[in-house]
């Protein structure tokens, strides 16, 4: 490499956002910008994604990577590849996994693949036997971003035991910072007396929903100032099945279905309880968010949230599927002097553990490794 060559990395997503995998990438892209790093994005169409990344100053390239092998996707990646003289590939998520792997052969570049969560595992996906392989086979490193996702892809792939790598997903913590500006309560147009407890993240099955609005049935009649408000991207058919489940109760739950919104860390500095309701997590980016916000949590053990919080200490772990578990913590959470240093606890935790600087230099330096090897 030349002295006065810059060190190209081709970044690669193949879903559009918003959710905890998108946030990672284009928060990972915004701090590359400030490095000695160029960086070449390609996404497989508009969004979320492509809107943020254009907010960091990079213009996304859109190709359409569609089909279960789509020949004219890898064709177009190898153009990327010799135009923009590129060092290093990093993809996220199986599927671009996949297709940066076969990219990395072709063009015999090193590659970083990152796997986010039992998604990327899941027993259900076609030819995960062969794709794992492919994996295996073109990946330089493959990154798990939590150990028991770690663990998994030991256990249920073929990937080389000594090309895993942990590196924890990061957020920033001046985000948390300052003034807060929202007004949740009169948004929703409660009273000051509310206790809002906090559920971030889309609605899809392992989000465990189900059991949250069980809970909120539960302590309706019990606890009429206790108010659950669910931020996230709602499925139609799965909203429609859990909407159906709070109009069948003897008496209406407070629930407050927000959908997806930008203001997540606002909201989350003026929530009294997180809750992570969870089935499955590889990385609860939003247990970590919310810990930085000074918030309480309480998480069940679904995978990830068992490596970000110590039960009793930073925050409450429960067992997952247990809507009578969750009442429980609830009422742990008085607000006294317990609650306090648990939350102290949780944010220095947080900072010295799972901040975005720290994301930052572990995947830094496995660039530079792999680029000079």
């Amino acid at each position: 490499m030349s002295a006065n060559h810059q060190k190209t990395v081709l970044h690669l997503i193949d879903t559009t956002g918003p959710g905890g995998a998108e946030t990672v990438f284009t928060s990972l892209l915004s701090q590359l910008q400030a490095t000695e790093f160029r960086n070449v994005v390609v996404l497989r169409g508009e969004g979320w994604v492509a809107d943020t990344v254009r907010s960091l100053g990079i213009t996304p390239h859109i190709i359409d990577s569609k089909g279960s092998f789509n020949l004219g996707y890898v064709l177009a990646l190898r153009k990327l590849v010799a135009s923009f003289s590129v060092d290093l590939i990093h993809a996220h998520l199986l599927g671009s996994n996949v297709y940066g792997a076969l990219l990395a052969l072709a063009c015999r570049k090193p590659m970083i693949a990152t796997f986010h969560g039992a998604v990327d595992v899941a027993a259900g996906e076609r030819f995960l036997r062969a794709k794992f392989t492919l994996v295996g086979w073109g990946a330089s490193s493959i990154v798990c971003v939590s150990k028991g996702l770690q663990t998994q892809l030991g256990e249920r792939s073929a990937l080389p035991q000594h090309k895993l790598e942990l590196i924890y997903n990061g957020v920033d913590p001046a985000r948390f910072s300052g003034d807060c500006a929202g007004d949740l309560r009169g948004e929703l147009g409660l009273g000051s007396e509310a206790k809002l407890v906090i559920s971030i993240g889309n609605i899809r099955p392992a989000k465990g929903y189900e059991y949250l609005v069980d809970a909120a049935i539960s302590l309706a009649e019990t606890e009429p100032d206790t108010h659950f408000v669910v931020v996230g991207h709602q499925k139609p058919v799965l909203f429609g099945k859990l909407q159906e489940r709070v109009s069948a109760a003897p008496r209406r739950p407070n629930i407050h279905w927000l959908g997806f919104r930008q203001d997540v860390s606002e909201l989350l500095r003026q929530a009294d309880v997180f809750l992570l309701p969870s089935v499955s997590e590889g990385f609860s980016i939003s247990t970590v968010e919310a810990l930085m916000a000074g918030v309480p949590v309480i998480a069940t053990r679904s995978g990830g949230p068992e490596e970000i919080i110590t039960d009793g200490e930073t925050g409450y772990l429960i067992p997952a599927r247990s809507p009578q578990a969750m009442v429980t913590a609830l009422e742990k959470l008085d607000g006294g002097e317990r609650s306090a240093e648990i939350i102290k606890k949780g944010q220095l935790r947080a900072h010295e553990q799972f901040s975005l600087s720290s994301m930052l230099e572990r995947y830094m330096t496995l660039y530079n490794k792999l680029i000079k090897d």
